[in-house]
């Protein structure tokens, strides 16, 4: 298998941070993303450079932030102080906006608008003079290239992540239909821009975990399945491969997700019961999750490689993250030929 593993945390205190991403270093993970929630997490751009000044090698950057409660000169500016304390090992992830706008009262940002932050920061980046709705402004000590990425859910994102972006991470789950269409739509994208689908590094975001059996594993992801859940229920409108007999259940889980929880974890939040009283978590396993043993998790990893993912992207916000960073990297990762 020729795969390619990051993880991403929801940060806590920033000294677990720089644990968690020197574990992740040492354990071969090849970067970190961390989550900007500002009601639910610890500040976004400090965690990240607690992150980087413990490790020595490991990419790590946002995933992922927004345009509204981060101007495009407020993010340029924090990526590139971060590019100077650690050169090349800066990413930027962004995207039209969750739980950071949801629990202020804010609505996600239309692609439109997310084009012009996108453009903006990479030109701020750059040292250019940019214009951001209405305003011309740049940055006065900048001059970094550095790699965009866009978090996608829907075919129309991936398409846009395909044109505009220099990788995509991709929320919306595996399955052959699933992938061949995600595939589908950021070649489109790309092809729009002139590039290759090649030219755009493709990001699978699942959730993982290794457990002594497959629901001893699951038990301690239902919340991140809720998430996704909650994610798939939104834009009915799209093509999202949801079996219509399900439709009903997931806008259940739509209606009564809290949003003060997203990714919290615990067997006994809210969303975790959402998806255990579902009778959909092994559905929502199966299209989510690499989890269970061992054995069963290089068993999907197998398939999943077969249907043309190669770089997955673990979302890991239980609490035991680096026993689980050690296992997967013991049991799994080195067993992978």
């Amino acid at each position: 298998m020729a795969l390619t593993f990051g993880i991403s945390f929801a940060p806590n205190h920033p000294k677990e941070v720089a644990d968690w991403c020197r574990a992740a270093e040492d354990c071969g993970f090849e970067r970190v993303g961390l989550v900007d929630s500002q009601s639910i997490y610890r500040e976004l751009y400090v965690s990240c450079t607690a992150g980087l000044l413990a490790s020595k090698r490991i990419t790590i950057g946002p995933r992922v932030t927004n345009a509204l409660t981060r101007h495009p000169t407020v993010t340029a500016s924090a990526l590139v102080t971060m590019a100077e304390l650690a050169p090349g090992r800066v990413f930027a992830g962004v995207g039209t906006g969750d739980s950071a706008l949801i629990n202020i009262g804010l609505k996600p940002i239309k692609l439109a608008t997310l084009a012009e932050f996108v453009n903006s920061i990479r030109g701020l980046m750059r040292g250019e003079k940019v214009h951001y709705q209405g305003s011309e402004f740049q940055l006065t000590w900048s001059g970094i290239a550095m790699p965009i990425y866009v978090s996608a859910h829907g075919p129309k994102t991936l398409e846009f992540s395909g044109q505009h972006a220099d990788g995509v991470i991709y929320g919306d789950g595996v399955g052959k239909e699933i992938v061949a269409d995600a595939l589908s739509a950021v070649s489109r994208g790309a092809a729009n821009a002139g590039r290759n689908v090649r030219d755009v590094d493709i990001w699978w975001g699942l959730c993982g975990n290794v457990g002594n059996s497959r629901q001893e594993a699951l038990s301690q992801i239902r919340m991140l399945l809720a998430a996704k859940a909650n994610h798939l229920a939104r834009f009915p409108e799209q093509n999202k491969h949801v079996p219509p007999e399900f439709r009903e259940v997931l806008d259940r889980i739509h209606q009564g997700y809290s949003y003060l929880e997203h990714q919290k974890p615990g067997e006994l939040t809210t969303n975790a019961r959402l998806v255990s009283e579902s009778g959909l978590e092994d559905y929502l396993a199966g299209r989510y999750a690499i989890a269970g043993t061992p054995e069963e998790c290089l068993a999907r990893l197998s398939e999943l490689e077969k249907m043309g993912v190669q770089k997955i992207w673990l979302n890991v916000h239980f609490d035991d993250k680096i026993g689980f960073m050690k296992r997967w990297s013991r049991d799994v990762m080195a067993r992978i030929k």
